[in-house]
């Protein structure tokens, strides 16, 4: 690891700064469908003693998420020219990094996640249908996949 990073180091290529451009991308999110995401069924567990703490926390958050779904949430992007930073909200899933870099090819381009938590984590569509921890617990529709791919794009193709 200490030796990749010092490679790394080495190999980092530098470029004067002459400018930058924030811009800002707002996106609407839209709920889960499945039932054990809705408001009846979250305020169901989150109110059941016998419920585990975990179901209760996620019964909660699911319910905080519902009750703030139209607000919309900021996509942001600092552009520096050859190197762009965007920011995504919640937990993004490694493809939209991989995505956002595929899509400005000419310059270095950086994801930071968590800029809003209220999601929670953001998987693909496909991810939806394969299954796994952050499938079960992700707040927000399969149709994320393409907003926040039609939001990045707009933001990385600010130029």
């Amino acid at each position: 690891m200490y030796a990749a990073m010092k490679s790394a180091w080495k190999d980092t290529v530098r470029h004067a700064v002459s400018g930058w451009e924030w811009r800002v991308e707002p996106v609407r999110f839209k709920p889960r469908i499945e039932r054990s995401f809705g408001e009846f069924e979250s305020r169901k567990v989150l109110e059941d003693p016998k419920e585990s703490k975990a179901r209760r926390g996620n019964a909660a958050f699911q319910l905080a998420w519902l009750k703030r779904i139209e607000q919309p949430i900021d996509l942001t992007c600092l552009d520096f020219g050859k190197a762009i930073v965007v920011h995504l909200p919640g937990e993004p899933f490694i493809e939209y990094q991989l995505r956002a870099q595929s899509l400005r090819k000419d310059a270095f381009v950086c994801v930071a996640g968590y800029g809003d938590d209220g999601p929670g984590y953001i998987p693909t569509a496909e991810a939806y249908f394969q299954g796994g921890y952050e499938i079960t617990v992700a707040l927000a529709g399969t149709e994320t996949d393409s907003i926040l791919t039609s939001a990045m794009k707009k933001l990385l193709d600010g130029r």
